[in-house]
């Protein structure tokens, strides 16, 4: 990479220029990719801004200097002409670095840079052959450039401004701000060392991570500050917008001889000086201490508090004097720092490449983990010593290892969580936290559910008097108006599903799916009949069933043709056990519009109801894996946010209820059904939870799957699935890589939980630890 660097300070000074050399020497040693070109003015330039000289010709000379001698700011030159390619002529070392120095601003020594001196020409490794630069560099600054007092007259923002300007090359503003007055001129326990590595991996985050959109350049602050570590935090953070006072002293008379005069002014400006013997001189004596807040200030966090702080700040800036407009939503930058230490972990990604999730999945890791090594097969070899991240189907994974080495194994997926994801089960589960728990949301969140174990359709009779409950519940539903689905407790995509009312419907769907098996059932003569034959079951093979209520009241949206929907809401579960809820959702719609079963009603004179007829069914099932059209599917999943027809305050409501109710659901599996729901503390797993909301904004809990079909969020939302792993490695994998369970007590120690203390879109509604007395 051709990397252009300048600064205002000019070449190494002990009082100017104290920091460029130490900066320039951690490049060469953690940066040896970087083809670095140094072009700086000849003399301090502080306080520039984006100024030219305008009307001056500006001069190039150049000194040398040894990249071996890091202790003193000495150099070779000037030279009127570059002596590079003759460094032993002039008994100088072969490496020496050369520098470029030009009798004018910054901005003027960018601009020259770019267009006339190519890196071709003035480079530090022969192998780089590009004409073009790829990153322009403005700094150290030696201070801060933090408020807007500041940046507006900083020639090292100015600097990187002119890159984008003049030739609309990415920039970074670099600055190290120091405190009290204390320079760290001779690098004091190596601190000009660590801001120097701070900065290239903050600098090289940005470049590969870099807003297109939004940012035309950054400006970095260091705090020199003896508490600056590769630890430090990064936060971006926008401009104090504040105002100062004067910035000079009451006028006073001096004497001043034409010869002194003349010696601080530029030849070609006339201020009178020759015909005066008394000049009036304001001295500059800035108040930086009486900073105030302009009318405009924000309420967020700022980069002077960030500073103050101890900690990083970053801007994005416009080259327009204006921030970034999405700089308030980003947070706490999570840098790498590959050269601090070695990945101790490694990623076994068993998933095909061409799967819909593999790419979010590793651009995720890859971004959170430095040095990761991603593997995609996993051997015995590879498990000794380091921490392996198995991500891979339930059957691939290895279930001993899992349970046994919970410091060197980890993976995506719980082993024993049944008591949420098979229908039975969760009826159960819900139903016994209820009876403890009488106060929980789960009560008005659950539709009646009942369970029934059927072989064969015969002896369906049987099964219900085993379940007098049911029985009576279905003889009075042509008088209560109830209507009921049927699901298999095991099957997923919508397989199997039927709604009815009476026995009697129920009888002729489980006959329907006998008659399929035994080769009776009519080949598919349409699309919807060829839905019902791709829908069915074998009643054997399955045994375990629930009746459910159904809502016969669906939240329904003009916008939407009026279509029945679910939101899927995917909800990771980490270790032993946090609980997050991604804040994104999905409504998945019905390909037809709802129809009111009230028409079907068997006390009220009704139409014929067939229950296996697709027609009707349709309008019922939103599950987008019964759905044949490609079109119509695309149209049948959009995301919640983004939902006409619901005022932002019922969104806001639908959502609290969701947490609640994904808060006592989870509570529910840890305490009243331990042994089919064990959150294991080397393990996560993502579910897909799915809920019904009726037209009183009331949130129904359906169903909870494990290894959801992330495909069927299609290509239009695959951000949404890109931020979703985003999340889930920043927040669960990660974090568990860095934490280590006692073998004794089974507690477990890790990393601070960032996601519970700045803004994202994981909302963490439980934490819970087993065993905790």
């Amino acid at each position: 990479m051709n990397v252009l660097i300048t600064n205002d300070d000019g070449p190494l000074n002990d009082e100017f220029s104290p920091y460029i050399k130490h900066f320039i020497y951690n490049i060469l040693k953690f940066r040896p990719d970087w083809n670095i070109t140094i072009v700086v003015p000849n003399v301090q330039r502080s306080w520039n801004s984006k100024a030219h000289l305008a009307g001056k010709d500006l001069t190039l000379t150049y000194i040398y200097t040894d990249p071996t001698n890091t202790e003193s700011n000495n150099y070779f030159g000037p030279f009127l002409y570059s002596i590079k390619d003759q460094l032993s002529n002039h008994n100088l070392p072969n490496n020496c670095i050369e520098w470029c120095l030009i009798d004018g601003t910054p901005a003027s020594c960018v601009n020259i840079a770019l267009h006339h001196l190519k890196p071709s020409e003035y480079n530090n490794n022969s192998t780089h052959t590009s004409n073009n630069f790829d990153l322009v560099i403005s700094g150290p600054n030696v201070g801060r450039n933090t408020s807007a007092a500041y940046i507006t007259s900083s020639a090292t923002v100015g600097a990187a401004m002119e890159s984008v300007i003049t030739a609309n090359v990415k920039s970074i503003a670099l600055s190290w701000a120091y405190f009290n007055g204390q320079k760290f001129i001779h690098n004091e326990n190596g601190i000009l060392d660590i801001a120097a590595r701070q900065s290239l991996d903050i600098i090289t985050h940005l470049y590969h991570n870099w807003d297109t959109l939004n940012t035309d350049l950054y400006s970095i602050n260091v705090p020199l500050l003896p508490s600056l570590s590769m630890d430090t935090k990064v936060f971006m953070a926008p401009i104090w917008e504040n105002r100062w006072d004067c910035m000079f002293d009451s006028p006073a008379k001096s004497k001043l001889s034409l010869e002194s005069h003349s010696t601080i002014q530029t030849s070609d400006i006339e201020d009178g000086s020759e015909y005066k013997e008394q000049s009036i001189v304001f001295k500059w004596n800035p108040k930086f201490q009486s900073h105030y807040d302009s009318k405009h200030v924000s309420k967020h966090r700022h980069d002077m508090q960030v500073l103050e702080d101890g900690d990083i700040a970053v801007t994005p800036l416009r080259a327009v004097f204006q921030m970034s407009s999405n700089v308030l939503t980003q947070g706490q930058l999570i840098i790498d720092h590959p050269h601090t230490q070695e990945s101790k972990y490694s990623i076994v990604l068993s998933i095909n490449s061409t799967d819909y999730i593999y790419k979010p999945l590793r651009t995720a890791l890859v971004r959170f983990l430095s040095n990761v090594s991603i593997l995609s097969n996993l051997n015995d070899s590879s498990l000794n010593g380091s921490r392996i991240f198995h991500f891979a189907d339930y059957e691939q994974l290895n279930m001993d290892r899992l349970s046994t080495d919970p410091n060197c194994y980890f993976a995506n997926c719980y082993i024993y969580r049944k008591a949420l994801i098979r229908k039975h089960y969760l009826a159960n589960t819900i139903h016994n936290y209820i009876v403890k728990h009488p106060e929980s949301i789960l009560i008005n969140a659950t539709l009646d559910t009942y369970t029934i174990d059927l072989d064969y359709a015969e002896f369906l009779d049987d099964s219900l008097d085993e379940n007098w409950e049911l029985r009576k519940e279905l003889e009075d539903s042509p008088n209560t108006g109830k209507w009921w689905i049927v699901k298999p407790s095991m099957s997923d995509k919508g397989q199997g599903i039927r709604v009815f009312q009476t026995i009697d419907q129920l009888q002729a769907i489980f006959d329907s799916f006998d008659d399929e098996v035994d080769g009776e059932a009519p080949l598919p003569s349409s699309v919807h009949d060829s839905m019902i034959d791709n829908n069915k079951i074998i009643i054997s093979q399955l045994r375990h069933f629930i009746v459910q209520e159904y809502l016969t009241n669906p939240l329904l949206l003009p916008s939407m043709s009026n279509r029945k929907f679910h939101i899927r809401c995917y909800i990771t579960c980490v270790g032993d056990l946090n609980v997050y809820v991604y804040d994104r959702m999905l409504a998945l719609f019905a390909p037809v519009p709802f129809i009111s079963l009230k028409q079907f009603n068997v006390s009220d004179d009704p139409i014929d109801f067939n229950p296996t007829d697709l027609s009707i069914l349709q309008a019922h099932l939103t599950n987008t894996c019964l759905q044949t059209n490609n079109e119509a599917k695309q149209l049948s999943v959009m995301e919640f946010d983004k939902l006409k027809d619901i005022p932002d305050d019922e969104k806001l409501n639908i959502k609290k209820q969701i947490y609640e109710i994904a808060h006592d659901l989870f509570l529910a599996a840890k305490t009243v059904n331990p042994l089919n729901f064990q959150s294991l503390p080397n393990a996560l797993e993502t579910f897909g939870v799915d809920f019904l909301v009726d037209d009183n904004y009331k949130v129904k809990i359906l169903e909870v799957n494990a290894y959801p079909d992330f495909k069927q969020t299609g290509d239009d939302l695959k951000n949404l699935i890109d931020e979703l792993f985003l999340n889930v490695v920043q927040y669960g994998i990660k974090p568990l890589l860095n934490s280590t369970v006692n073998q004794v007590d089974g507690k477990t120690t890790s990393t601070p939980d960032y996601a519970s203390k700045h803004t994202s879109s994981f909302k963490k509604v439980l934490t819970y630890t087993s065993n905790e007395w």
